[in-house]
């Protein structure tokens, strides 16, 4: 089985696809300072790999580097994000329907299969677990969202649209067999057509909150489905069905993060980058030498063997210095100095 997908998005870096628990993070811009492959003295091209690859990871939040167990698999509605957030080039997630205000970071969930799943027979209902402890406890929560597949129930001699609606529950109170029922808090329904395949979202921001402040309350979603007696949404795994084809049809639980740690610029503050870039463009000596500045230097992830643990993109844009003179020490160093 395929574990999850970690995804975080720097600017400039664009989207990172990470094999981890799934991970859209964005922030600032990061800058690391190097000299180009031709300047480096033996050993310090890999010391230097080393220092921008600490800085990633502390950037995505991460203390070592993952180690991903099987083939990784992008949930497509992330990779619809994944396209959309690179054409718009901005740090805010361009999601409708989410309202997730200043988050910056994206993970997705996949359902934690235990025997109780074997206690629910009918395809129309069942509960789904999830393990919440990778989110840091400083990232606030915005919002989150279960996504959920489906299958159309055609018949021949019908067209019209069969209506029916799903029910999703936060589990607030297990039951016990024979003692008690469990007790329930409905948090949101949605209407559908169980002739229609699409994908279907539920706001599930108030279980999710409740399980991020209190851990030991996280007893999972209760999904119930009304109007069919067949399958139409996919909530458990079908017996023998094949791994590649639950894991592109199985739940998943998208949660929208602020880490805190990014905030958006002032229009001061994109003017005054500005200029520092119009002051750096007139650096030159008249004696045609240059002044020590930053370079623009590609990092290609299969180069420097980091495409076992980053799926997307083949690489991303890093600076370097090079030059005469003193280094001046400007902002974005501080970025990475305090990796």
């Amino acid at each position: 089985m395929s574990k999850d997908i970690t995804m975080c998005m720097l600017l400039p870096l664009r989207l990172v696809l990470i094999a981890a628990n799934l991970l859209l993070a964005t922030t600032e811009n990061v800058h690391f300072h190097l000299h180009p492959k031709e300047h480096f003295a033996i050993g310090e091209r890999e010391q230097a790999i080393a220092g921008i690859e600490a800085s990633l990871l502390s950037s995505f939040g991460f203390i070592k580097r993952p180690k991903p167990q099987g083939p990784a698999y992008v949930p497509e509605s992330l990779r619809k994000l994944f396209v959309k957030q690179n054409s718009i080039g901005m740090a805010d997630i361009a999601k409708p329907g989410i309202h997730a205000r200043s988050a910056n970071t994206v993970r997705s969930f996949s359902h934690i299969e235990s025997e109780l799943d074997h206690k629910f027979q009918s395809p129309n209902r069942f509960r789904l677990s999830f393990d919440l402890s990778s989110i840091p406890s400083e990232e606030k929560l915005q919002a989150a969202e279960l996504s959920l597949s489906r299958v159309p129930i055609l018949n021949e001699d019908d067209s019209d649209p069969k209506l029916g609606r799903i029910f999703v529950y936060d589990i607030l109170r297990p039951g016990a067999k024979g003692h008690s029922a469990p007790l329930l808090r409905l948090i949101d329904s949605k209407l559908i057509n169980t002739r229609k395949n699409g994908t279907v979202s539920l706001d599930v921001h108030p279980a999710v909150k409740r399980w991020v402040n209190n851990p030991k309350s996280n007893h999972g979603l209760l999904v119930d489905v009304h109007g069919t007696k067949e399958e139409h949404v996919r909530l458990k795994r079908n017996t023998n069905e094949k791994d590649d084809t639950w894991i592109a049809n199985r739940p998943m639980l998208f949660t929208y993060t602020d880490d805190g740690r990014y905030k958006m610029s002032s229009a001061n503050q994109i003017m005054g980058r500005r200029a520092r870039r119009a002051a750096l463009r007139k650096n030159r000596r008249k004696d045609g030498r240059e002044n020590c500045r930053r370079h623009p230097l590609y990092v290609d992830f299969a180069d420097v063997g980091w495409n076992d643990w980053i799926v997307a993109p083949p690489g991303y844009d890093a600076f370097y210095c090079h030059g005469n003179g003193r280094r001046r020490w400007w902002k974005w160093t501080e970025i990475c100095r305090r990796s």
